[in-house]
């Protein structure tokens, strides 16, 4: 009697040892991946390495260098031009690596077009224009690259207020309201912003501060309008990546250690960017 009774207790703690080690191990391999959900949750659908991206704009589009992204990335780029008169003079755009949109989104079907309205438009035309894109493309993404102004006119313009004519300007009320006209008639339809010309606001007070390593605001510019190609692009670059729902990437630049820090510093702060 007592030795079976020896027996039953060995074997019950045979059976709570092997438990309490299953359940050590199952502890030890899901809590990290448990940790890892919660604090850094997962990315926007763009993350995907074959997603398919589509961008239409000028010159500041290029400044943010699309080829560098990941996934599946084509572009129609025409210097200096308006949406509308990419929309209405599609044949040969500037950047020959370019394919004309008309070919591009007849073709196939992207999870995000990107589009960058520019001086020469105005509300109206910007808001026609991008929705009939949109209709296009009645799966995507859309994102609204905001560029930006000429340096020495940047908070001038940011701050400007819609004229009569709502006229196109590199303003936070301009694309504001540009968002806003586009979401009523596309209620169903998800739309972002690179956000490009708030990250440049918050430089530009922080100039003002000098809490910065730019002495001027201009020191991001490598002429009156386009950013360096290094720490400007490096900016607009990743600011494009945070609205695909892609991560921070330094591929393809060499910035100067401290202005990519600080930098960083704004990609996170302002865009609460990983």
């Amino acid at each position: 009697m007592y030795n079976s009774l020896n027996v039953r207790k060995n074997t019950q703690s045979r059976v709570c040892a092997v438990a309490r080690i299953v359940t050590l191990f199952l502890l030890a391999w899901y809590a990290p991946q448990l940790i890892s959900a919660e604090d850094d949750p997962p990315l926007p659908r763009a993350a995907r390495s074959n997603a398919k991206v589509f961008l239409i704009g000028n010159s500041l589009t290029w400044d943010a260098m699309p080829s560098l992204l990941d996934g599946d990335v084509q572009w129609h780029v025409d210097c200096g031009r308006s949406l509308k008169y990419i929309h209405d003079h599609p044949e040969q755009p500037c950047v020959k690596s370019s394919v004309s949109w008309p070919t591009a989104l007849k073709k196939q079907q992207y999870d995000f077009l990107c589009v960058q309205p520019f001086t020469g438009s105005n509300l109206d035309s910007d808001v026609a224009v991008i929705s009939k894109w949109m209709s296009m493309q009645p799966s995507a993404i859309v994102i609204l690259h905001t560029g930006w102004s000429r340096a020495d006119e940047f908070e001038q313009s940011y701050h400007a207020k819609l004229d009569d004519k709502q006229t196109m300007v590199h303003s936070l009320e301009y694309f504001a309201k540009l968002q806003t006209e586009l979401q009523a008639r596309h209620p169903n339809r998800e739309i972002r912003s690179t956000r490009a010309i708030e990250l440049l606001d918050a430089i530009w007070h922080d100039v003002g501060q000098a809490t910065t390593p730019f002495d001027k605001f201009n020191d991001l510019y490598r002429d009156e309008i386009h950013l360096t190609t290094q720490a400007g692009r490096y900016l607009m670059h990743n600011a494009l990546r945070h609205a695909l729902g892609q991560v921070l990437s330094s591929q393809g630049f060499q910035v100067e250690e401290d202005e990519k820090d600080y930098l960083d510093g704004k990609l996170k702060s302002v865009l609460g960017m990983r």
